[in-house]
């Protein structure tokens, strides 16, 4: 790229100016730190320290559970349960980021998943259980209807 300012000759590359030369490098400076997470300015002995990014929290899937489970399938409610566990696991995690208790949000973030996953298996098992026994029920009445009008020839 050419340039020209008021005290120069002639037209001259960019690259040739002292004062531009540096801004117009095209070197590729890496972050500090890998992608993922973000830096921390603070005080003390943390400065510039690593912060790892906050695991999923499945916030909206346990509030669909909970829902779910107390609104729409009666069987469910062990899920529901387990749902409002993995909640509130979720707001403990975000409470070790927020404190710096890297390790602490680690496993609580396992567990959250733990308790999750508990509640999706159990809501599962459960609904095909209870149309299991919806089906029984169902041959049940029916058979006796059909005990009860033979009887009555």
């Amino acid at each position: 790229m050419q340039v020209w300012h008021a005290g120069m000759e002639e037209w001259t590359s960019a690259c040739n100016i002292p004062e531009i030369r540096d801004v117009l490098q095209s070197e590729h400076v890496p972050p500090p730190y890998y992608s993922g997470g973000v830096q921390q300015y603070a005080y003390g002995n943390r400065q510039n320290e690593y912060i790892p990014p906050i695991p999923d929290d499945y916030k909206t899937s346990n509030i669909i559970l909970i829902i779910f489970g107390f609104c729409c399938c009666s069987f469910c409610i062990p899920g529901s349960v387990l749902a409002i566990i993995s909640y509130i696991k979720s707001n403990d995690m975000k409470t070790m980021h927020a404190l710096g208790n890297y390790e602490m949000m680690a496993m609580k973030a396992a567990e959250m998943r733990k308790f999750h996953k508990w509640a999706i298996w159990a809501d599962v098992v459960l609904m095909v259980l209870g149309a299991i026994a919806m089906v029984l029920w169902i041959l049940f009445i029916f058979g006796s209807f059909v005990h009860i009008t033979s009887q009555l020839d």
